[in-house]
C-alpha cells in the first residue's frame, strides 16, 4: 500500500486531489497539509512514501512550500498543477519535484498517472540541457556499487526500491548509501541527489534500457 500525503491550498483542494486517488487501490492518503499556513515539521512525523503537492498557479501558496516539502521527506513528490509553463517546471524541478502531471489529464486518469509515476514506471525529462560532469576529487572515490545505488536514489527510489533492483537487502543499501555520504561530503539522500545531478552522474547505458520514457 503506497502511502500519500496531499499538500494543498485548503481542504476543498485536498479534497479533489483524494478523490482522484480514491480510484487506485494500491493508494491511501495518510494526511494533508495546508500550503497556506506557516510551514512546521508535521510531514516528517507521518509515515509516507509520497507527496503530492497541488498548486494551480506557480503563485499557490502550496508552490512556496515545495522547498520545505523536498526537506522534510525521503519519499518522491510530485506536482500537480494547471500551469504547464517551461518556467514554472524548471523551478519546481529546482524546489526538488520529481515529476509534475497536469490536472488537464482529468480526474479519472490523475490517480493511475501518479500512481505509475511514483513507481518509476514513467520518466519524462525536462527540456532542459544535461548537466555536464565537472571534475570533482569526491565522486571519484565511489565504488560501481556506490555509484550505482547513488543514480537509482537521484531518481527517485526508496532504499526498499534499490535492494529490489539490485537483489540486495535494504541494509546493504544504507551501508552504502552511508559510505556515499562520507565521501560525497553530503548529510542525507536529497544532497547526494543533488549532486549526482548536478555532476553528471545519473545516466548509463543500462539505466537508459530500463527506463520507460514517454514522447511529449
Amino acid at each position: 500500500m503506497m502511502r500519500v500525503v496531499i499538500v494543498a491550498d485548503g481542504q476543498l483542494a485536498a479534497e479533489s486531489v483524494r478523490g482522484c486517488l480514491q480510484s487506485v487501490p494500491s493508494m491511501r492518503v495518510v494526511g494533508f497539509l495546508d500550503g497556506r499556513r506557516p510551514w512546521d515539521d508535521t510531514l516528517s512525523l507521518v509515515d509516507h512514501d509520497l507527496v503530492v503537492v497541488y498548486a494551480d498557479t506557480p503563485h499557490s501558496p502550496s508552490a512556496g512550500v515545495l522547498a520545505n516539502v523536498r526537506r522534510a521527506t525521503e519519499g518522491k513528490i510530485i506536482l500537480l498543477t494547471g500551469d504547464m509553463d517551461t518556467a514554472w517546471l524548471h523551478e519546481a524541478h529546482d524546489r526538488g519535484v520529481d515529476a509534475v502531471v497536469s490536472v488537464s489529464v482529468g480526474t479519472a486518469g490523475i490517480g493511475q498517472l501518479i500512481r505509475q509515476l511514483a513507481l518509476g514506471a514513467v520518466y519524462h525529462p525536462l527540456t532542459a540541457p544535461r548537466p555536464v560532469a565537472t571534475e570533482d576529487p569526491r565522486h571519484s572515490d565511489l565504488t560501481t556499487r556506490e555509484l550505482e545505488i547513488l543514480r537509482l536514489v537521484a531518481a527517485g527510489a526508496s532504499n526498499g526500491q534499490v535492494a529490489m533492483e539490485l537483489w540486495v537487502t535494504e541494509q546493504t543499501v544504507k551501508f552504502h548509501l552511508s559510505n556515499t555520504y562520507r565521501k560525497l561530503g553530503v548529510a542525507n539522500r536529497t544532497e547526494a541527489a543533488h549532486y549526482a545531478h548536478t555532476h553528471g552522474l545519473l545516466e548509463t547505458p543500462e539505466q537508459d534500457r530500463r527506463l520507460a520514457v514517454v514522447a511529449a
